[in-house]
């Protein structure tokens, strides 16, 4: 179940192949996802090569600051990435972080998580039908396999027992029930940041039944709908890393190309954070920008009974019409 000789066998290999004199792109960036000009004013560098001999797929490596290791992977296309295959992360101290396999740029299949020690945290699958930008976890696209604490003692094996989510740093629980056949099973309740009930939620065989969130001031909230992306209309976003496309009157070929946006749904289903992560010209940034601002409201996407923001980063191909 730990995939110990798998993750050293694919980092020997990869290393070696990519071992030899390649072409490649080198890419400063912020942990936001913005490019930067300058290696010191960036949070890691990204390493895109050409493909080895057979294959199609680029080889992609980030580095911290520190010149240690944070992710191997492929990439289908040059810019901006999209994973394909198994892709290993890092924590700045050297210990893995996650082995996990994506398609089209979106985690599926098996997936392994660690701590910060080097213990193995979960085994758990996810369905490629719920893919999803990555700050939007399906919970219900999520096969359990196995849970461990920190000091490596099983809370659930062959999907069977007790899991605690944990934040990002693993700093505290965010929320923690029953699985049983690699679901969620019973009663799991979700905490606040002061360590307070801030819902729970029903499930039977897997499947969401009802929820309840709890407010500061006592009032409590039932839903029916555990989670949903942002929608309008008949049109709900995905985390498709499909391009679009915007076309200005009279551009010329100098101005046009693939430019990199990156933008929030907020909780009122509005656009907001716009960014241009990558540029063409900086003259064409304000018409972009204004052209995204102009576009209509979404309902938002709600998880655990309220709505929630949403994050999305994905190129624009800019032509003259």
């Amino acid at each position: 179940m730990k995939p110990k000789f798998y993750y050293a066998s694919f980092i020997a290999c990869f290393l070696v192949l990519n071992g030899f004199a390649q072409k490649q792109n080198v890419y400063f960036l912020k942990n936001d996802g913005r490019y930067v000009d300058l290696k010191d004013s960036a949070d890691f560098v990204r390493i895109v090569r050409e493909p080895d001999s057979g294959s199609v797929l680029y080889n992609v490596m980030e580095y911290y600051p520190n010149g240690n290791m944070k992710m191997i992977g492929k990439s289908a296309v040059i810019e901006p990435v999209v994973l394909e295959g198994t892709v290993l992360s890092f924590y700045p101290n050297k210990t893995r972080k996650q082995i996990a396999n994506y398609i089209k740029g979106n985690p599926t299949g098996d997936c392994y998580d660690y701590y910060p020690n080097g213990k193995l945290y979960r085994f758990y699958s996810l369905a490629e039908k719920f893919s999803a930008p990555s700050v939007f976890h399906f919970i219900s696209s999520e096969k359990i396999v196995a849970i461990y604490d920190s000091a490596g003692v099983s809370t659930a094996l062959s999907g069977n027992g007790y899991y605690r989510v944990y934040d990002d740093d693993f700093t505290r629980i965010l929320e923690e029930g029953k699985v049983k056949n690699g679901k969620r099973d019973s009663v799991w309740t979700g905490f606040a940041a002061d360590g307070k009930i801030l819902y729970q939620e029903e499930f039977a065989k897997g499947k969401f039944a009802r929820g309840r969130r709890y407010s500061p001031g006592g009032d409590i909230k039932t839903y029916k709908v555990e989670e949903a992306l942002p929608r309008f209309s008949i049109f709900s976003m995905s985390g498709s890393t499909s391009m679009g496309t915007l076309g200005y009157p009279g551009l010329g070929k100098d101005l046009q190309g693939i430019m990199i946006i990156q933008f929030t749904i907020d909780t009122n289903g509005s656009f907001s954070d716009l960014k241009i992560l990558k540029s063409i010209t900086q003259s064409l940034d304000g018409k972009v920008l204004s052209t995204l601002k102009r576009m209509p409201r979404f309902h938002p996407a709600t998880q655990h009974g309220t709505p929630v923001k949403v994050n999305y980063t994905m190129p624009i191909n800019i032509v003259s019409k």
